[in-house]
Parts: C-alpha cells; structure tokens; sequence
C-alpha cells in the first residue's frame, strides 16, 4: 500500500493564510502590518493563489478532526461528539438566525462581527414610518448566465478597479493584484477582441503589488495610477509610463486628478495627502504635502481646483485648501473609521460613510462660512444635514444619481456587507428603497449617466440592474465563478465594465439588453501633457 505524504504546515504558509484572510476580509492595515513583519514579500507563498475563505475552511476541518478525534478515543457506542465540543463550535460558529444574512466563507470587513446586534430586519423610517423593500420574487426579470458580455482574459490574479476613458467611450482601464493595469479597447461585436496593453508596475512579474488606485485626468490624456508599493505612476493614453512619484512610505489608497488636471492628490495608508504639481516639467514637484489626519487616509475628493475633502480612521472629514496648513473645515460625528466621502453632482452636499455603519450627509455651504467651524465636544455640527441608519454591516460604496430631475439629484445609494443596498432621499433622510436581491456582501454600485438605472455588483458572483425609480430588479447576469469587486457604467451609457474576482474582465452591452442610457461624451479641449523629464 501506497504511504500518504507527510503533510505538514510552516509558520510562513500560517502567515500566509492569515494574510490573506486579512486581505479578503477588508483589514488592510492589520494585513500590511503582517506583511512587513513577517517578511511576507520574500515568501513564496505570496504569489501562491488561495482560495478565498481557505483559512476558515481548514479552521472548519480541524474542529471537524477534533470532534472525530475525541470520538474515536471515547469509543464507538458513545455519543458521537463531546457536549463541550459541541458547545465550543457553536460559540466559534454560530449557525445564522432565522432572516439574518450569510456572510459567505465567515468573511468580515474590518472591525465586523457575525454576531449582529438586533434584527437584520431594522429599517430607517420614512415619514409615514415604514421603508419599502424590494425583492425579486414576482419580478419580471431577464438573467444571463455567462454569456451576453464580452469576456476579456489578461489579467493573472483578481481585478479590483475600472474606470472607462472620459472621451474614448471603448477604452476601458482595469487594475489588479498581478500589479498590472490593463487598457482594453473594447470591441464592437462580432469585432474581434485586442490585446490589451499591459502598464506593468514592478520589473519582476513574481513581486507582486495591489493596483489600488487609477484615474483619468479630465481630458483623458493621462492615467494616474496608485500601487500597494506606495508610488503614483503616470501614463500617456496610450500606455507609455511618464514618470513616478514617490513620497509615501505605505500603500496609496487614492489618486485624483484635479478637475482642471492642474493637480495630482494622492492618499495613503501613511497618514499623508500629497498634492503633485502637474503643469511644471518637474513632474515629481510636491505643491503642498497635508499632515491633517491622525491615522491613515482612506479616501478623499476634490471640492474645486484648490479645495479637497479627506476622510481617515482617526473619524473625521478634512477640508483642506491649497497653500492653508490646517482644514478650514473638519466634519465631526461619526464614531468610526471613516472610509469614503462623495460629493453630490452640484457639489452642495457630501457624503461620507463610517465603519459605525452609518452616512452622514454635509452641507457643503459650510466650506464657505468661515463662522461655522469644530463645534464643542458633544455637540451636533451644524454642518451636518442627516444620518442615515439602517445598515448592520460595514458600507462598502457611495454613489450619487446623477439625474437632472429635481426629484432625483438628491438620492443617493450605499452598498454594505449586510447583502443589501439601499436608496436614501437625503432632503430628509429617509430610506425610500432597501434591496434585499443579493445573497451575499454587496461591494460596488454604479448609476447609468442619466440615473435611470442603478448596477449592484455583489460576492455571489451577480450583478443586478435595477429600476431607479422604482427599485425593481431588471436584468441578472452571473459570472458563475467568484465575485464581482467593482463595476463602472460606461461615460456614454451604452456598456456596463465589471472586474471580476476569476481574473476576469467583462463588458456588457446595455444597450444590446434594452437598458442603454445613452447621452454623448462631452468635448474637452485637451491641454498638452507635460513632457517626461529628460
């Protein structure tokens, strides 16, 4: 008889395991923390693909072995599993409550817990006390399964984040964790496919690191993208790298282009937001470097050409101006980590969302009134509008409508971790949707031009088309493999991006299935890009 293997586990496939739970589950400081100090980067196992939830699994395994275990050594007509045991699994692993959300593979965001507090049924109420919420039993709705996309291959791990050209309404960008960002020009069928043009971010293949970040300027002309390694890179539209910047000394978690692409703002795990001059041909000129957080900066949104709005895990919202050396404004109240902010389309209101599972709505006339500023501890900001209640779970994403209708521009829609989105109407803070279609966490959103339609891309493997008005489910297409981690109308409304957990790249045709929202790419007079440095 053939002998099995000698299986045995190392210390540094533990860490990797870890890690990569860390990675999958949202912790990225606690994950980059363990990367450094384990020295992951010069392990093997880190370009070694594992399965999303593998460490529970084998965790699963192994109370399932200790269960057989104390079984075979208590003897066949004993109970089959030692109360205590039983017990221990439980608190481990408790089975879901009747109507509450599954989470997968144990998976959780951050700080979450599976143990919710109160009913997943709590809802935010609307005047007359009540929220509506939709679901797809009854609806009237047409699915894909795989095919009615343009599938596109080329990337070697999973991809995070696409952004469509703003001019170019084919070329689509894509960013991954094979430390690549792709730039297809996505054909028209029956055309055939081309080969995307790799913009590689590290001389060897085997040392990988997390596209984290991309961005257009407003002409198109260049491509601003953010690495796991801490460097902004830039590129020509055609792929061609300018040059780098490097100041930070932990991952980029943003950059954005100013809207008269003046400026380069970048964001980092390191505490710091850099504003680049981009108009010099001194590429690599800091215009003013921001020390206004007390942690590491999640995210941040320009207000204008010289005013910027920035959030981090020490809780508070920074407005920040050019050639100022503290916030002229700081938004106060949430109690968390806050991890996203969103202007409105006219930039009167903004978003931000907290790891309190909870978003706040500004008024951004605040910026203005120099009289309004940190009120006493305790007290409510006079700059805030509404707070939005009714996640149990982390929010994932933040998107405004971008509708014209009066009845509409103030609807915004967040994403969670408790499989569910929900539509709020923000003149008074109301729920008006909650949509309870997806059967796991719920990672991206994205409007048509218009706001007609709204896109949910989830972690079991669907992406939804939704009616805004009414909130009914129009159209399911399933990956069938893996999640879908962002998804991006296209600028022109005609095709839908998604970057896939399965390495995958797909495009749908909407226009194709009846849901274009077509409305004609603007025209930008592109200003010359600054040439590369001799």
């Amino acid at each position: 008889m053939a002998r099995l293997p000698n299986l045995r586990i190392t210390s540094d496939d533990v860490n990797a395991l870890i890690y990569s739970y860390l990675e999958d589950a949202g912790f990225s400081h606690t994950s980059y923390a363990l990367r450094h100090e384990a020295r992951l980067d010069s392990s093997p196992n880190l370009n070694v693909r594992i399965p999303r939830g593998e460490l529970i699994k084998l965790l699963n395994k192994a109370l399932l072995y200790s269960e057989a275990e104390a079984h075979f050594r208590r003897g066949p007509h004993l109970p089959p599993s030692p109360p205590e045991m039983g017990r221990r699994r439980q608190e481990l692993f408790p089975p879901p409550r009747p109507g509450s959300p599954t989470y997968g593979n144990g998976l959780e965001k951050r700080k979450g817990s599976p143990r919710l507090e109160g009913r997943l049924e709590k809802r935010a109420r609307t005047e007359d006390g009540a929220v509506e919420t939709v679901s797809a039993e009854g609806a009237r709705m047409r699915k894909g399964y795989g095919e009615g996309a343009i599938l596109m291959n080329g990337h070697e791990s999973e991809v995070f984040i696409c952004q469509w050209h703003p001019l170019k309404p084919n070329v689509l960008a894509t960013g991954s964790k094979d430390a690549t960002v792709r730039l297809w020009n996505v054909p028209v069928p029956p055309a055939p496919l081309f080969t995307p043009v790799a913009l590689r971010h590290q001389p060897d293949p085997a040392d990988a690191r997390d596209i984290t970040a991309i961005d257009w300027d407003r002409t198109g002309a260049r491509l601003a993208t953010g690495c796991y390694d801490g460097v902004v890179r830039v590129w020509t539209a055609e792929g061609a790298h300018q040059f780098n910047l490097k100041f930070h000394q932990g991952p980029i978690f943003t950059n954005r282009w100013s809207p008269d692409a003046s400026f380069l703002l970048s964001a980092s795990l390191d505490g710091t937001v850099v504003v680049w001059d981009m108009m010099t041909l001194k590429p690599d000129k800091i215009q003013q470097l921001f020390r206004v957080h007390s942690g590491s900066v999640l995210d941040a949104v320009w207000f204008d050409n010289k005013t910027f709005i920035s959030c981090a895990i020490d809780r508070q919202v920074n407005v920040c101006r050019l050639g100022e050396q503290t916030p002229i404004r700081t938004f106060t109240g949430h109690e968390d980590e806050v991890n996203l902010v969103r202007l409105s389309k006219d930039k009167t209101l903004l978003a931000s969302s907290s790891d309190d599972r909870t978003i706040r709505v500004w008024d951004m006339s605040a910026v203005k009134d120099d009289a309004l500023v940190r009120p006493p501890a305790g007290q409510t900001d006079p700059a805030q509008k509404c707070v939005l209640r009714g996640h149990v779970r982390e929010v994932s994403s933040l998107g405004w409508c971008p509708s014209t209708d009066p009845a509409m521009q103030y609807l915004l829609v967040s994403t969670s971790f408790d499989n569910t989105s929900r539509i709020w109407d923000t003149r008074n803070g109301s729920c008006v949707k909650e949509l309870l279609n997806h059967r796991d966490r719920v990672y991206t959103q994205s409007f048509s031009p218009r706001g007609r339609y709204l896109a949910t891309g989830s972690a079991d493997g669907r992406v939804l088309i939704y009616d805004t008005a009414t909130g009914n489910v129009l159209f399911e297409w399933d990956c069938q493999s893996g999640g879908v981690f962002d998804i991006q109308w296209q600028t022109t409304g005609d095709q839908l991006g998604m970057c896939l957990e399965n390495r995958g790249v797909a495009v749908l045709d909407m226009k194709k299935f009846g849901f274009g929202d077509y409305v004609a790419p603007p025209v930008v007079t592109a200003p010359t890009a600054p040439a590369p440095p001799s």
